[in-house]
C-alpha cells in the first residue's frame, strides 16, 4: 500500500514537472496512468489549456488540476446520503458545489424526470461545471452562478490556492485574493425555476450556512431533507454546528449527527442531516 501511495505521488510529481516545461502530451499520460490506477480503470485524461478532464466508462470529472483523483466522484456519497437517498424524480438542490465530483451520481440517481441545480459562486468552478454538464449531456442539471447569503448585495469571494477553501469575507475580513461577485438568498436563487418544494438539500459553503438558513426563517418553500456541513473544525470563527442544530430543531425537522467511527476526515463529524418525514 506505502509504495502504491509512493508511485502515485511520483506520477503526480512528474506530470506537473511536464506542465512547467509545456510538454502538456506528457504530462496528459503521466496524468491518465495515476488515474486510472487510482480508478482501476481506464480513465482518459485531457487538458483543454483551461482545465483538466478526466473521462471514464458513464461519468466524468472537470478539475483544475492534473492530480484529481476520480474516486472522489464516489467517497463521500455515503456521508451525503446518510439519512436520505434521492430517488427518481426528485429535485436535489446542492450549495456549494465546487466542481461538482458529485453531480453525476446526483444526476443519475434522480434520473429525467428529476431535477439537480447546482449553485455556485466561484467562476472557474461555474466554468467546469458547464463543460462537465456538457460532457454528460446532463439535461436534468441547472447551473445557478450565484454566492448565497442572507440578504441582496456584492460581497467579497476570497480566492485561495485550493478553490474549495474559496469563502465569502465577511465584516470587512481582509484577503490578499478576493473578487467581487452578486450574493442572492436561497428563495431569490431559485425563484426563476418555480420550485415549491424540494426533496434533498446539500449544503457546503464555507461558514456561511447560518446565513442561508436565517434567510429561511419565513419562507413557504418546503425541504424535506437537508444535509450541512459545518465549518468548526476551521476554528473558532467559523464554529456554526450548534446554531445550525438549533435551527433543525425549531424548524421541526428530525435532526441526526453523523456519528460512523472513522478516521477519513475530521470534518465529517461536522455534518448534520434533517428531515421531515410528513409534509
Amino acid at each position: 500500500m506505502l509504495l502504491k501511495k509512493i508511485f502515485q505521488f511520483l506520477l503526480r510529481i512528474i506530470s506537473e514537472k511536464f506542465i512547467k516545461l509545456k510538454l502538456i502530451y506528457l504530462a496528459e499520460f503521466f496524468s491518465m496512468l495515476r488515474a486510472s490506477i487510482l480508478m482501476g480503470r481506464f480513465v482518459k485524461v485531457k487538458f483543454d489549456g483551461l482545465d483538466w478532464i478526466y473521462l471514464w466508462k458513464n461519468s466524468a470529472a472537470v478539475s483544475s488540476v492534473c492530480f484529481y483523483n476520480p474516486r472522489l466522484n464516489y467517497s463521500d456519497l455515503d456521508l451525503f446520503f446518510y439519512k436520505y437517498k434521492p430517488k427518481i424524480g426528485d429535485i436535489i438542490v446542492d450549495v456549494g458545489v465546487e466542481n461538482g465530483s458529485e453531480i453525476p451520481e446526483f444526476s443519475r440517481l434522480v434520473g429525467h424526470d428529476g431535477k439537480i441545480v447546482a449553485i455556485e459562486a466561484d467562476p472557474g468552478c461555474c466554468r467546469r461545471l458547464k463543460k462537465l454538464k456538457k460532457i454528460l449531456n446532463l439535461k436534468n442539471l441547472i447551473i445557478i452562478e450565484y454566492a448565497i447569503g442572507d440578504q441582496s448585495k456584492k460581497i467579497k469571494f476570497s480566492q485561495e490556492i485550493d478553490e474549495k477553501n474559496n469563502r465569502v469575507l465577511f465584516n470587512n475580513e481582509s484577503h490578499q485574493r478576493f473578487i467581487e461577485i452578486q450574493q442572492l438568498t436561497f428563495e431569490e436563487a431559485l425563484k426563476p425555476f418555480n420550485l415549491k418544494t424540494i426533496d434533498f438539500v446539500k449544503v457546503n459553503i464555507e461558514g456561511a450556512e447560518m446565513n442561508l438558513l436565517k434567510s429561511l426563517n419565513n419562507s413557504n418553500l418546503v425541504i424535506k431533507n437537508w444535509c450541512i456541513s459545518c465549518h468548526d473544525f476551521m476554528g473558532e470563527d467559523f464554529k456554526t454546528y450548534d446554531d445550525v442544530y438549533m435551527w433543525l430543531k425549531k424548524s421541526k425537522y428530525d435532526v441526526n449527527k453523523y456519528t460512523f467511527k472513522e478516521t477519513r476526515g475530521k470534518w465529517r463529524k461536522f455534518y448534520l442531516f434533517g428531515s421531515r418525514i410528513n409534509i
